[in-house]
């Protein structure tokens, strides 16, 4: 069920009540139960899937905590887990490859191609890899199958993350969540401007556009092309955004907190600082159980430029089996290596100022290149979309409301750096103010309401094909 779906409303009604009147030491085992519930009304037969691999990893966990020798169990965790996933994302793939030269195999590659994939098993299988290393060095104690399930299912990271570590969300469990005003009014603020982003934003203003702009990429004009390569940039920034928003906003009214995905990334003035603001918890999971165990930067510049070009590859493979998912990652690697050898020192970290405008400019552009690959249909289309850019004349008319649209999603993205730091303050006021309740209602009304409009073009997550 979506986020943005009458199903979900009455599904979380029921937990949101559930939650506030169990004690706190019931809630973990109640929360379970309804992550496995709203997971399964997805696709009752991937549920299967899910629960087999949990309880598999977790006795493996359980072998790689009682064990002096480690390293053999925690492999053949790792294994089970990357091979389950490989076999969904890249199975029918593969088999379509060796098929011209073994016939034989094409019924079997048409089963496979017509196998669901179960939904965010990208996402799942990579906290059960990072919850097996975490014990495996000792970051973690070995905790009860209940919290491992629960950390892994957990319902609002569940489909499409954050991707969770154990330390995050365990000690929160074990105190049944914290529900405190303050808390709960932050959560729907997160709810409310996720839905906003998602709903209104990327599914009715952006994704029309963006979907006529790629289909009609070997004949369109010059400028179809550019504002549909920025559309796209803001609508994937605007429903993965716009989802981890909203599922930070349930795990609030809910108790607890989930870390922060994304931080203005399109205002970054250099790929280092873009990947240390986008999809943050996928970023430091492949730095933490990839570009590290490969040898990160202790090995010399050559071999790190190597292992910072594998370790966003196989990013981009994580993503799907498509070749245009391996050179976004591909590509990415490569401007991040070339990028080491000439950066400054500067950590990404100083305050924007009127200098950083052009490095700004630069790194937005490429990253809005870069995008082209992941979304076009194949590389032929994308290579035809990147030659319409240069070649296409611009002399001809823009599409007004796309270029009001864009315009609008540049502004938003600037107010969001300008205003994050302030919201404190805000609901500080609004606790203290007389008139903080009215005007905090009147936002609540007028985002409410933009998203209800919009409601009717909601489709499903864009990261919910990984």
């Amino acid at each position: 069920m979506l986020f943005n779906g009458f199903q979900f409303v009455v599904f979380f009604s029921v937990v949101f009540v559930a939650i506030r009147v169990l004690p706190p030491r019931a809630r973990p085992g109640f929360l379970l139960v309804a992550s496995l519930a709203f997971y399964g009304l997805w696709v009752p037969s991937a549920l299967l899937v899910l629960g087999t691999l949990l309880a598999l990893n977790y006795a493996l966990l359980r072998m790689i905590a009682s064990r002096a020798n480690r390293r053999p169990w925690l492999v053949l965790s790792i294994a089970l887990s990357l091979g389950v996933l490989a076999f969904y994302k890249y199975g029918a793939v593969a088999l379509a490859w060796l098929r011209p030269a073994h016939p034989g195999l094409g019924p079997l590659s048409a089963r496979l191609a017509w196998t669901a994939m179960p939904l965010g098993i990208s996402f799942y299988t990579f906290e059960m890899v990072s919850l097996a290393v975490d014990v495996a060095c000792g970051r973690l104690e070995c905790p009860s199958f209940s919290s491992y399930a629960l950390v892994v299912t957990f319902f609002p990271h569940l489909i499409s993350g954050p991707i969770l570590r154990g330390p995050e969300l365990i000690p929160q469990l074990a105190r049944g969540g914290q529900m405190t005003p303050l808390r709960s009014r932050r959560g729907v603020w997160l709810f409310l401007v996720g839905l906003v982003k998602k709903v209104l934003l990327s599914d009715y203003l952006l994704q029309p556009f963006v979907a006529e702009a790629f289909d009609s990429a070997r004949y369109s004009s010059g400028p179809v092309h550019l504002l549909g390569m920025y559309a796209f940039a803001f609508q994937i920034y605007a429903d993965f955004s716009g989802y981890t928003d909203m599922a930070r906003g349930i795990a609030c009214l809910l108790g607890f907190e989930l870390p922060t995905n994304f931080r203005e990334p399109y205002l970054s003035r250099d790929p280092t600082e873009f990947w240390r603001r986008w999809h943050i918890t996928l970023s430091r999971w492949l730095r933490d159980y990839l570009y590290v165990p490969l040898g990160g930067n202790r090995r010399g510049p050559a071999r790190t430029s190597v292992n910072l070009f594998l370790t966003m590859a196989l990013g981009g493979l994580w993503h799907g089996a498509g070749f245009g998912f391996l050179l976004w990652g591909a590509l990415h690697g490569l401007w991040l290596v070339l990028h080491r050898r000439v950066r400054t020192g500067k950590t990404g970290e100083e305050p924007l100022s009127v200098r950083d405008v052009a490095r700004i400019f630069f790194t937005f552009h490429v990253v809005c290149l870069l995008w082209i690959p992941f979304r076009a249909p194949d590389l032929g289309l994308a290579a035809a979309y990147v030659r319409g850019l240069f070649t296409a004349g611009y002399l001809g008319p823009w599409p007004p409301l796309p270029l009001l649209v864009v315009a609008l999603c540049a502004l938003l993205h600037v107010a969001e750096r300008l205003f994050r730091p302030r919201l404190s303050g805000f609901f500080d006021w609004v606790v203290k103010s007389p008139l903080g309740p009215v005007v905090e209602g009147a936002a609540f009304g007028i985002l409410a309401t933009a998203a209800f409009f919009a409601s009717g073009a909601g489709v499903q997550f864009i990261y919910f094909q990984f």
